[in-house]
C-alpha cells in the first residue's frame, strides 16, 4: 500500500506570532493566513522489514535505520525524527517500519510554512491519519 498526502503552503497576512507563546498568553493572539498554490508532499510506504527509511527529495538528504522507539535527533532531517518520535512515544507505544519520502514546493526559511505544512503532510499520510 502506498498513501501519499499533500496539503497548501500559505501567506502569513497579519498577525504573525500572535499565536505564539508568550505573548499569546498574556494578549491572545489572531491570525489571518490565505493558502496559495505550492505545497507539501509525502509518501509513506508502510513495510514489515523492521527498517525506517526517510528521504527528503527536495534537499536530498536520506536517512535510514533499523525500527526503533525513539530516532536521535542530530541535525539530519530533524523534523521527520521528530514526529516519527512523538507518533511513537504518544499513539503506537511501539516502533514503526515504513519508508517515507518528501517534497516541498518552497525552501525553508521562505515565510510560507514549510515546516508546519510538512508535519501536517505528514501525519496525513500516516495510516489510519
Amino acid at each position: 500500500m502506498i498513501i501519499r498526502s499533500k496539503a497548501p503552503l500559505r501567506l502569513g497576512l497579519a498577525g504573525g506570532g500572535t499565536d505564539v507563546t508568550p505573548y499569546s498568553d498574556l494578549y491572545g493572539g489572531a491570525t489571518l493566513n490565505a493558502t496559495i498554490n505550492m505545497y507539501a508532499y509525502a509518501t509513506i510506504i508502510p513495510s514489515n522489514n523492521g527498517k525506517i527509511v526517510m528521504r527528503s527529495r527536495d534537499k536530498d538528504v536520506h536517512f535510514e535505520t533499523e525500527s526503533v522507539d525513539s530516532i536521535p535527533i542530530d541535525g539530519s532531517l530533524n523534523l521527520l525524527k521528530g514526529i516519527y518520535n512523538r507518533i511513537v512515544s504518544d499513539f503506537t507505544h511501539s516502533p514503526l517500519s515504513f519508508e517515507l519520502s518528501t517534497y516541498v514546493d518552497a525552501p525553508p526559511g521562505s515565510g510560507l510554512g514549510t515546516s508546519s505544512t510538512l508535519v501536517v503532510t505528514v501525519l496525513g499520510a500516516l495510516p489510519n491519519g
